[in-house]
C-alpha cells in the first residue's frame, strides 16, 4: 500500500467519526418548579395608642427630676432597630424677676431689671437625661431591659445625636422611660426659662451589626443595667446567609485573657447557648477575629455576651464575673438561608 492510499483511509476515518458524532442521542428528563414567589417584608413602628405624646415638664427646679414615658410597637413583619433623637432644641428666657436679674449682674429698680446683665444662658446646658427601655414579647412578658446612662450629656450635647434603644422583634413592643435632671448647680439665672424640642423615633431593618458594651452590674435589675460604654465590641454578620459569616473587634475589660462570644439562651446557667467566636485579648484588651460557621439553625432574638472562657464549660456558665464581660445593646437575629 503506498502513501497516497494510507492518507485516503485516514481522511475517510475522520469523516466517518464526524458523521457518527452528529447523530448521537442521550437520555433526558425535565422538571419544572412552579409557583415561585419573592415578597418584600415591611418595616413599620407605631407609638402608643394615640401617637407620641409631647413631653411636658413644668416647674422644674435644681436637683429635681421629671419623667416621661411612651411605648413603641413593631407592627411590621420584620425586626427593627430603633433610635431616638432629640432635635430642634430651642430655649426661651421668658420673664425676668428680681433674683434672676441680680444673678445675671443686673440692677432691680422699680420692678425692672436695668444695667448690663450677662448674656442669656441656655437652660438646655443644665438639663441631662437617661433612658430606661424594657422589651416585651407578644404575650407581654418582659424579655430584655437596660438603662442608657446619658447623665454626662446635656440636652444641648444630645441635640441631633441619636441614641440607640435596641431591637424590637415583629409583634413585640418596647416601653421607654425618660428622666430629665436639672443640675443642682443651676442658679437663679434659670428662673422661668423654658425649652422646647422634638423627639424623632426611627425604625430601620437589621443590617447585621450588634454593639456590645460593658455595663454596671450593681444597678437594680428592674431598671436594667447602666451602659458604661468605655469598653466596646462590634459584631458584624450576615443577617440571612448560608453560614454565620462574622467579624468581631473591640476592647474587652480584661487584657491578655481568653473569652468566648455567646449567643445566649436564658435562664441561668445559659445551657444550650451557642459559641459564635473564641477571642483572645492583647495587653491592652484589644481583640479582632473573623470566621464562618454553618450552625444549620437560626439564632433568633438572641442576646450576645462576651464572657471569660473560664466561666464557660462548653455547655453552660460555671462562673459569673459581669464586670469583666461585654453585653449586647440590642437583640440579634441570624437566619440560616440554606439547610442541606
Amino acid at each position: 500500500m503506498n502513501k497516497k492510499i494510507i492518507l485516503s483511509i485516514v481522511v475517510i476515518g475522520v469523516v466517518a467519526a464526524i458523521a457518527i458524532g452528529g447523530t448521537v442521542a442521550y437520555f433526558s428528563d425535565t422538571e419544572t418548579s412552579v409557583g415561585n414567589t419573592f415578597t418584600a417584608g415591611t418595616i413599620d413602628i407605631s407609638v402608643g395608642a394615640s401617637g407620641l405624646v409631647p413631653v411636658e415638664l413644668k416647674d422644674m427646679k435644681p436637683s429635681q427630676v421629671g419623667y416621661s414615658n411612651f411605648t413603641i410597637n413593631n407592627v411590621g413583619t420584620n425586626p427593627v432597630n430603633v433610635t431616638k433623637e432629640i432635635k430642634n432644641v430651642e430655649t426661651f428666657d421668658n420673664t425676668t424677676n428680681q433674683p434672676e436679674c441680680i444673678d445675671e449682674g443686673g440692677n432691680w429698680v422699680n420692678d425692672a431689671c436695668t444695667g448690663q446683665w450677662t448674656q442669656k444662658k441656655d437652660i438646655d446646658t443644665v438639663i441631662t437625661y437617661d433612658l430606661s427601655v424594657k422589651l416585651y414579647n407578644q404575650n407581654n412578658v418582659l424579655i430584655w431591659n437596660q438603662t442608657l446612662n446619658d447623665m454626662d450629656k446635656t440636652i444641648a450635647q444630645k441635640n441631633g445625636n441619636p441614641s440607640f434603644l435596641g431591637m424590637i422583634p415583629a409583634g413585640w413592643h418596647m416601653d421607654v422611660v425618660e428622666s430629665y435632671h436639672m443640675a443642682s448647680s443651676t442658679t437663679n439665672w434659670a428662673q422661668s426659662d423654658s425649652m422646647s424640642f422634638d423627639i424623632l423615633l426611627t425604625g430601620t431593618q437589621l443590617t447585621g451589626e450588634v454593639a456590645l458594651v460593658n455595663k454596671d452590674p450593681n444597678r437594680p435589675t428592674q431598671d436594667g443595667w447602666f451602659v458604661l460604654g468605655d469598653k466596646t465590641g462590634t459584631l458584624t454578620y450576615g443577617v440571612k446567609d448560608d453560614a454565620f459569616n462574622y467579624t468581631f473587634s473591640g476592647t474587652a475589660p480584661v487584657a491578655n485573657a481568653s473569652y468566648v462570644l455567646l449567643s445566649v439562651v436564658d435562664p441561668w446557667p445559659q445551657t444550650g447557648s451557642t459559641v459564635l467566636a473564641n477571642v483572645t485579648t492583647d495587653g491592652s484588651g484589644n481583640f479582632s477575629v473573623s470566621g464562618s460557621y454553618d450552625y444549620e439553625k437560626d439564632l433568633v432574638n438572641a442576646k450576645t455576651w462576651l464572657v471569660l472562657a473560664s466561666d464557660w464549660n462548653g455547655t453552660n456558665m460555671i462562673g459569673w464575673h459581669p464586670a469583666s464581660y461585654l453585653f449586647e445593646t440590642g437583640l440579634m437575629d441570624y437566619y440560616d438561608s440554606y439547610t442541606p
